[in-house]
């Protein structure tokens, strides 16, 4: 029933199968709060994606594993740039239930894209041209951090909706007991505060207050489409340093930072 791409003649390619063409759908989503093209990397193990926003206060961290595919080959190592945002408009209208299969053949520098639906009797094709790969990569920071917290990635996105009516920047701390989301303005201002043994926080680990600013525009774009794959966000800092924020996804990573504000820069 599949038509495969693989070809012949040694040329690299790839194809991948995922039962579920929606949740494909929502971790492009959640990588265009970033930047809105990106260049995946595929090998047999699986695809990743490592992309800054053009202003350079972002990074966003995608794997997701061959594992997470009903379906999946890949011969060699093969680099795909795409513009994210002409992606989501062909996955745009996906529904529960559908399946997905990307192609790919380098030499020809198109991206097929098939969607079917449950009953399986009605495909739809669509064709993606890539983009020209610039060699110049982005590559993940390592960073170390002094606490790190579970928490309730829905309650996050709440408390930043609430301090966004106060002010455009956000104060995150975590100390051993709580993790607190406020923000300040000409007008007022705004505190959220979390224990650690309220439902929110899974879990503190820390011996220390940490804390730093950040813009609220850049963790908002982050939190709403991080909070609909998964119900917790694991962040980890350090103070007056970048933000961790990290996902949990089945058969992949899901990881941003977003660089400080520094006060009185």
């Amino acid at each position: 029933m599949w038509r495969t791409m693989m070809h012949l003649g040694g040329s690299m390619s790839f194809r991948m199968r995922l039962p579920s063409a929606d949740y494909f759908s929502d971790l492009i989503k959640a990588i265009q709060a970033v930047a809105d093209e990106g260049t995946f990397k595929i090998t047999s193990e699986g695809m990743r994606l490592v992309a800054m926003d053009p202003a350079h206060i972002s990074l966003v961290d995608f794997e997701l594993s061959s594992s997470a595919a009903e379906e999946y080959e890949c011969e060699g190592e093969l680099q795909m740039t795409v513009s994210l945002s002409e992606l989501l408009k062909l996955l745009k209208h996906t529904k529960s239930g559908e399946s997905l299969t990307l192609s790919y053949i380098e030499q020809d520098k198109k991206l097929e894209i098939i969607i079917v639906d449950a009953t399986g009797s009605k495909q739809r094709i669509f064709t993606l041209n890539t983009l020209e790969t610039v060699e110049a990569r982005s590559v993940t920071p390592r960073l170390t951090f002094d606490a790190k917290a579970r928490i309730s990635s829905a309650a996050v996105k709440d408390a930043i909706r609430d301090c966004k009516t106060i002010s455009d920047y956000v104060k995150v701390t975590i100390n051993p007991e709580e993790v607190i989301v406020a923000a300040k303005g000409e007008l007022g201002g705004a505190q959220i505060k979390f224990t650690k043994a309220g439902a929110a926080i899974y879990e503190i680990e820390t011996d220390k207050e940490v804390w730093a600013h950040f813009s609220i525009n850049y963790l908002e774009k982050i939190i709403k489409p991080g909070s609909s794959l998964s119900d917790e966000v694991v962040m980890e800092l350090t103070t007056n340093k970048p933000i961790k924020l990290g996902f949990p996804i089945p058969s992949g990573k899901l990881e941003y930072l977003i660089a400080p504000r520094i006060e009185g820069a």
